[in-house]
């Protein structure tokens, strides 16, 4: 029995040397607490007295990446991420020296490339992005094989499977030919068991925070599921995520999006009001941006002040010409129509058309169309979720203040958005297959959008062929907003009710 005992003693022994390299001790664990809420000085300093402590600790040089991969996600700083991306191979070296037998090892690198695919997409390096996600999908596979329980490789896994299934239809040639599978719900599920799993808490006390942002975002953008929406509100309500979130920029960000998202604009304000702001924490300026929009959508005078902050203070690209059009906005909600005229000048020069929210600000200012200011002032209350002020406001337009099919297409959609929203369904139901018969053939997504919302709609109420109908009129429309988003709901509608 002695002899027995030593045998495991040393095996134990044994197996502790051969996994050294990849130590998540406490050190690492509050380095990665720090990394995820932003605070990277203190988390330098920590990796810093680690490297000397345990040198061969591989664990480091991944934290050291995850930290300059937020830094340039957050800052959008071509020269941070030009340092970023000369670590690199450095780091990934050092990675791959570690212990092939450690569930860190293959996970390490993939996240490693990953995160360097995601910056590069930021600054429209799309060729290098796809080698990289490729790469880390590769190796995320591979180490579920050889790991199945290892949670952090199963929400990488999940994330990878979330960005597979979202692909657009004239995409999806890539997938067939690199064999990349995956779909939105199947990564959303995989991501939500490990969330709910009680040993994730003790086991990987860092994977909570980083799951629940991740499932966050992918849920309210990807999957229209209302037990997958509800599973987020639960986790992002529950008193015992409360300091969690409170502490951690990324989360503040990821709530008070999601309570925009659905309707809840004053505690999504009551969100961002909670955000940190101590100098250990590195600056975060779109939550200003997130302030502005709180505050436009209840018509707030003081919502143009946070736009100024955040165009003046962000030295990145994404969401500029979107503020730019808010501020426009405010201008025109105010009475004047030159501000109006000077801020939409700007949104033509400054930053980028990366995403769908700029994209549409520069059409709105390539058209010179000046918004019709009722119509404005109901969507802003409706998107807040000040659904009586809405219909209020709508109820007051007379058809004189409709000036072309484009405004009568868009009131018949503001009619069906906000019943739809405040859980009138026959009315919301009646107003958007109005609103296909006026705007399917014209360019605005309010025709192509509706589609959507009546297919999911029939969805819920389990009517899966009339769901299936909409859906594919809704992806079968030729219009230039929010295609991206809108067709990338609609073609994970479809895969859900494939797979039931």
């Amino acid at each position: 029995m002695r002899i027995q005992i030593i045998l495991w003693l040393l095996l134990f022994a044994a197996g502790r040397i051969q996994a050294g390299d990849y130590q998540l001790n406490q050190n690492c664990l509050n380095a990665y607490d720090h990394i995820l809420s932003l605070r990277f000085g203190k988390a330098e300093e920590i990796l810093r007295s680690e490297s000397k402590l345990n040198p061969d600790n591989r664990i480091v040089s991944y934290l050291e990446n995850y930290a300059g991969f937020l830094e340039v996600i957050i800052s959008e700083d071509k020269d941070n991420y030009q340092r970023f991306s000369a670590r690199k191979n450095t780091l990934l070296k050092n990675l791959e020296s570690g212990n092939p037998q450690s569930p860190w090892h293959l996970y390490t690198q993939a996240q490693l490339n990953l995160q360097h695919a995601f910056a590069s997409m930021r600054f429209e390096e799309y060729s290098s992005a796809a080698l990289e996600i490729n790469k880390a999908y590769r190796l995320l596979v591979k180490n579920e094989k050889l790991y199945p329980d290892f949670k952090p490789n199963q929400v990488a896994l999940g994330l990878m499977q979330v960005l597979i299934g979202s692909i657009p239809q004239n995409y999806q040639w890539v997938t067939r030919i690199l064999s990349l599978q995956g779909t939105v719900e199947q990564g959303i599920s995989n991501m939500q068991k490990v969330l709910n799993d009680p040993s994730t808490d003790r086991n990987y006390p860092f994977l909570k925070a980083e799951t629940l942002f991740l499932l966050t975002f992918t849920t309210f953008n990807l999957s229209q599921d209302p037990e997958k929406t509800g599973f987020i509100d639960e986790h992002l309500s529950s008193e015992k995520n409360r300091g969690m979130i409170e502490k951690n920029p990324l989360l503040i960000y990821a709530k008070s999006v999601f309570l925009m998202h659905t309707g809840r604009n004053e505690l999504a304000l009551e969100t961002l009001k909670s955000a940190p702001t101590s100098k250990d924490y590195y600056p975060f300026y779109y939550l200003q941006y997130l302030n502005g929009v709180a505050r436009l959508n209840r018509l707030d005078k003081e919502a143009e002040v946070w736009f100024l902050r955040y165009v003046n203070n962000f030295k990145g690209n994404s969401f500029i010409k979107s503020a730019y059009q808010r501020l426009a906005w405010i201008a025109l909600i105010n009475g004047d129509e030159d501000g109006y005229k000077k801020y939409m000048q700007r949104v033509l020069l400054l930053g980028n058309t990366a995403i769908d929210g700029d994209k549409q600000a520069l059409k709105e200012a390539n058209t010179g169309k000046i918004p019709n200011t009722i119509l404005l002032k109901a969507r802003l209350l409706s998107d807040g979720g000040y659904y009586a002020e809405a219909q209020s406001v709508l109820s007051s337009v007379t058809k004189t203040d409709l000036k072309d099919s484009n405004e009568i297409t868009e009131y018949r959609y503001r009619l069906a958005r906000n019943n739809h929203k405040w859980g009138k369904t026959a009315l919301a139901k009646a107003d958007y297959e109005q609103t296909i018969i006026l705007g399917e053939n014209q360019k605005w997504y309010y025709a192509a959008n509706s589609a959507l919302q009546l297919a999911l709609i029939h969805e819920t109420e389990g009517n899966a062929d009339e769901a299936r109908f909409y859906f594919e009129k809704c992806l079968s429309m030729d219009y230039d907003e929010y295609r991206t988003s809108i067709s990338q709901k609609a073609k994970a509608g479809l895969l859900r009710l494939k797979s039931k």
